[in-house]
């Protein structure tokens, strides 16, 4: 029997900051995943499918919750998630790696215990939840349930270098910094409710948009403000970013039809951004099959 598990990455987050100096992200899934398979009853090409660093820590530690350390239990894993841009690469793979070993080893793992080893190797996004989360991506105190978005399109776009996600969280000066925008992300996730309980998103767009302005002092993109300015004329709905990544893209309806002229006008103006991907969102969260 062959176990397949497929979680999604994100675009950056909706929202991440603090209020009452609870720390938390809500969560951006997107429809590009890490995949990692299981019990495979014939040997795989290791350049595809090997495991990274992370993804064996999480192996390990599956193995140990679920008292099967003396098990040889093959696992391959691969992923189309850029790493190092804030799309939550690390945590879709180690999310995948870790379900794949536990079915192998008899059962799923709880939602739960999904989190806490994800967060024992790292800060890590919830995207392995379905549909929206707001979570405490440091100690996974709050977990809560924020319902599902209407879909939509994001064109993405990459300012550039890589951001390590435990070297940005040990930055001395960054708890002061969160706390200073307290009131902006406290007005955004307010916003961001009320449009996910109307199915707006030009609400849901607002709040990214507050949330990603008011993390230019922690983690400055020099590209936001114009891009946004672009995105307006074109119809966008609101600018998301990775707070602690390198990539800022726009909200665009799911039937929107302009993006070609809309990436190309950005293309055009802001020459040092690359052009990543069209994106949609997605409400799966991580999901398993067996064959």
């Amino acid at each position: 029997m062959t176990y397949y598990v497929r979680s999604p990455g994100t675009c950056g987050e909706f929202l991440q900051g603090s209020i009452n100096g609870q720390r938390f992200l809500v969560t951006c899934p997107i429809n590009r995943y890490s995949y990692a398979m299981s019990q495979v009853s014939h040997p795989l090409r290791t350049q595809y499918c090997s495991l990274q660093p992370k993804s064996y820590v999480a192996m390990e530690k599956t193995k140990q919750l679920l008292n099967k350390t003396d098990e040889d239990i093959p696992v391959y894993m691969r992923s189309e998630i850029m790493q190092g841009k804030g799309m939550a690469s690390s945590s879709a793979d180690i999310s995948v790696t870790a379900m794949a070993t536990a079915l192998a080893c008899g059962r799923p793992l709880t939602m739960k215990e999904l989190e806490q080893i994800c967060l024992a190797i790292e800060p890590s996004d919830a995207a392995f939840y379905p549909g929206i989360i707001q979570f405490d991506y440091i100690k996974g105190t709050v977990a809560n349930s924020l319902g599902f978005v209407p879909p939509m399109k994001i064109l993405i776009f990459d300012e550039g270098g890589m951001i390590d996600t435990l070297e940005f969280n040990r930055r001395k000066d960054l708890e002061q910094l969160i706390k200073e925008k307290e009131s902006l992300i406290e007005e955004a996730l307010t916003v961001f409710k009320k449009g996910v309980e109307l199915h707006d998103i030009g609400l849901i767009g607002q709040a990214a948009t507050i949330s990603a302005f008011a993390n230019q002092r922690i983690l400055a993109k020099d590209s936001l403000y114009e891009l946004h300015d672009i995105g307006q004329f074109y119809n966008s709905v609101g600018t998301i970013i990775a707070h602690s990544g390198t990539i800022v893209g726009l909200l665009f309806p799911s039937d929107f039809q302009n993006l070609v002229a809309c990436k190309n006008e950005v293309i055009q103006r802001l020459p040092k951004l690359t052009f990543l991907d069209i994106l949609e969102t997605t409400s799966d969260g991580i999901t398993f099959l067996r064959r």
